[in-house]
């Protein structure tokens, strides 16, 4: 038999494996997390017919004289290189940018894939929507992830509660107008005494806490007297003025006015009546001082995630020669508190003093709520104080989660608090080629792939993880077509070496007619 038909033959048998393997490639263009394979052909032993020599006497070396028997497979390997990715805007969808596999077991076997087209099921368990394996990383444990434990199955538990966090500490920022010096609030501007006339003035002093008050003769307005007012630090944080009455006289001679103190609130600093001296009954005019006052009103919560209002209370009480000082004050459940704040020239803060504002809501446990001014300033522009954060919240249900680029899980509660959940794990391989496919997009370990190395995505070899999309097949449809073309020429051609040497045989039988 001619060795050409045994050539021909094994040719066919070859380039219709190759062309096997094309139509896989293109049947699976669309196919999530694809890999598309190549293959390559080599020749097989060839017959000698004449063994080479060397050059011996006065004539030349001969070449040796061999016929090839024929092509076989060289490999069907699998190109790795990286899809596309598709962005979908699914949280589970997600695809690797670089190196590694997702990591899927049914139970005893462990399987890997590039096609993240994950979800969760009945259980709140993460899955593979391609197979139904679960997807392996590292649960976390109240919230933390011990990369150093054996990967496991993770968890998104939907409608999960958080327990409340009780409030210790309130946060507060912003800027303390080092303006600020205080109102008044005069209840009538003019009055009359005797059929005349007086206007009513107060107006602010040089120093902190003084201000003065001025009365004048609308009829005649150069017939004017004024008194000094003086409100300073009572010890206590409140501001009380520092005489209890004075008499103002208005023209030489004239009318005389009592100018006297009223007691109030510390919050409004008392305030001022104004009689003509010698009288009783109503005064002609009151005054009352609204100091220099923030105030912001916080909701805290206690170990029941119960809701309270404290109201915080900021009061500019003394300012000195390279100091300004603020009391505070806290009340809710029924308590109170108070400290001060004291601010340096530049306006940066120097010391605080005071204790927790401490109260015993029912049936929970006592709270003790100190607030923190480290953020807080002082300086001769608008007052922006505003409460930051607290670190107490109520109970939280699960409702939402994501996915960084690191694999983590992060569950989103509905009391605005975020928990780790779970860490996606990934694995690398020395030879990734070497994997045996497994089927549903997965493959597995074989004998030259080298054993995973399992990993957090984005160290070391591992890719990252992108959320919310997928990695599409690598198959490139212009190549595969191309090798579409070349492999059938290849077998076209082939198929008339076989042709042609059924004839030649045909003339061989034919000799002996």
């Amino acid at each position: 038999m001619m060795r050409s038909l045994f050539s021909g033959v094994s040719a066919l048998k070859n380039h219709q494996v190759r062309m096997d393997v094309i139509g896989n490639n293109i049947a699976n263009v669309n196919t999530i997390g694809f890999k598309s394979s190549r293959v390559t052909f080599r020749d097989i032993l060839s017959q000698t017919l004449q063994a080479a020599s060397s050059p011996q006497g006065g004539r030349g070396g001969t070449n040796p004289m061999q016929i090839g028997l024929g092509m076989a497979l060289g490999a069907i390997e699998t190109d790795h290189t990286q899809g596309s990715p598709e962005v979908t805007g699914r949280q589970t969808d997600m695809s690797i940018e670089g190196n590694g596999f997702f990591i899927l077991s049914d139970g005893p076997r462990r399987f890997y894939t590039r096609a993240g087209l994950f979800g969760v099921d009945r259980d709140g368990t993460l899955i593979s929507s391609v197979n139904d394996m679960k997807v392996m990383g590292w649960p976390a444990v109240n919230g933390v992830i011990d990369t150093n434990r054996d990967i496991g199955t993770l968890e998104i538990p939907m409608g999960k509660t958080i327990n409340p966090i009780p409030t210790t500490t309130v946060k507060f920022g912003g800027n303390l107008d080092s303006r600020m010096k205080g109102l008044w609030e005069l209840s009538k501007s003019e009055i009359t005494v005797g059929g005349e006339k007086f206007s009513v003035e107060i107006t602010e002093g040089a120093d902190f806490g003084e201000w003065t008050l001025t009365i004048t003769s609308q009829t005649d307005p150069t017939q004017t007297g004024s008194v000094t007012l003086s409100y300073e630090d009572d010890g206590s944080g409140n501001l009380v003025l520092q005489s209890d009455s004075q008499t103002l006289a208005v023209g030489t001679p004239g009318v005389s006015f009592d100018i006297e103190d009223v007691v109030g609130t510390p919050t409004t600093a008392g305030g001022l009546s104004i009689r003509e001296t010698g009288t009783t009954g109503t005064p002609l005019s009151t005054a009352t001082l609204q100091p220099p006052q923030v105030t912001q009103t916080v909701d805290v919560f206690d170990s029941l995630g119960n809701t309270h209002s404290v109201n915080f209370v900021f009061t500019k009480i003394d300012v000195g020669n390279d100091t300004s000082t603020w009391k505070w004050e806290a009340k809710g459940g029924g308590e109170e508190t108070s400290g001060e704040v004291t601010f340096d020239a530049k306006g940066n803060l120097v010391s605080v003093s005071g204790a927790p504002l401490h109260f015993e809501p029912a049936g929970a446990n006592p709270v003790e709520i100190m607030p923190d001014f480290a953020a807080v300033v002082q300086n001769a522009s608008e007052g922006t104080l505003v409460f930051k954060s607290q670190d107490g919240y109520p109970q939280g249900t699960l409702i939402d989660y994501s996915v960084d680029e690191s694999g983590i899980i992060i569950g989103e509660y509905s009391n605005g608090l975020t928990e780790n959940l779970g860490q996606i794990a990934t694995a690398v391989f020395s030879n990734p080629v070497g994997l045996l496919r497994a089927g549903d997009t997965t493959f597995v370990v074989s004998a030259n792939s080298g054993e995973p190395e399992v990993g957090q995505p984005g160290r070391g070899a591992n890719g990252k993880v992108t959320p919310g999309s997928l990695e599409m097949s690598n198959v490139d449809l212009s190549q595969q077509f191309t090798d579409m073309i070349i492999t059938q020429r290849g077998f076209q051609a082939n198929s008339r070496i076989i042709t042609t040497s059924d004839e030649m045989l045909q003339e061989l039988v034919n000799l002996k007619r």
